[in-house]
């Protein structure tokens, strides 16, 4: 319960407050802070995460706790629809982006659109959220003139990454 009264305030906040998308954010440093917070979560999960950061820091204009935030709904995903012992793995990227990869179930290029729509949850989905999470990702990166895609991974599991505008010099 706590959980969706969190995320109805976000969705709430997200469409009335206008969002300062204007400092100089580092996707590296964001990145590594939320599998930072969120292993010991992971862990307790029975699931590991793990982080590859690009060669050099990659700077964006955003909002670093938006960022973040979009990051850490992700790893809930990777985390929940993935089996015990396997490992979710954040990466950021030179072209200004960031990818959350689980070896869990893959998405139907059917769903993989309306998986973003508030309160969708899809077919016979047993765990726990109320569908919201990738709705308020949507949402931060629509702000950060971006966008979010999903992909199921080649060896199953899907990749669901991060597109900003561009990398700032």
């Amino acid at each position: 319960m706590n959980r969706l009264v969190e995320q109805l305030l976000r969705v709430a906040r997200l469409d009335a407050i206008a969002l300062d998308v204007s400092e100089r954010v580092e996707l590296n440093a964001v990145a590594l802070h939320v599998v930072e917070t969120m292993a010991p979560w992971a862990w307790a999960k029975k699931r590991t995460l793990a982080f590859s950061g690009a060669e050099r820091p990659i700077h964006v204009k955003g909002n670093a706790h938006a960022i973040a935030d979009a990051v850490r709904n992700l790893v809930e995903n990777a985390v929940i629809h993935s089996p015990s012992g396997t490992e979710a793995l954040v990466s950021t990227h030179p072209d200004g982006s960031v990818s959350v990869a689980n070896d869990g179930s893959v998405i139907a290029v059917t769903d993989q659109e309306r998986i973003f729509d508030r309160f969708w949850r899809g077919k016979d989905v047993t765990s726990e959220g109320a569908g919201l999470g990738l709705a308020i990702v949507k949402e931060i990166m629509k702000m950060h003139d971006g966008t979010v895609s999903v992909e199921n991974g080649a060896a199953g599991g899907v990749v669901f990454t991060l597109h900003f505008a561009r990398p700032l010099p």
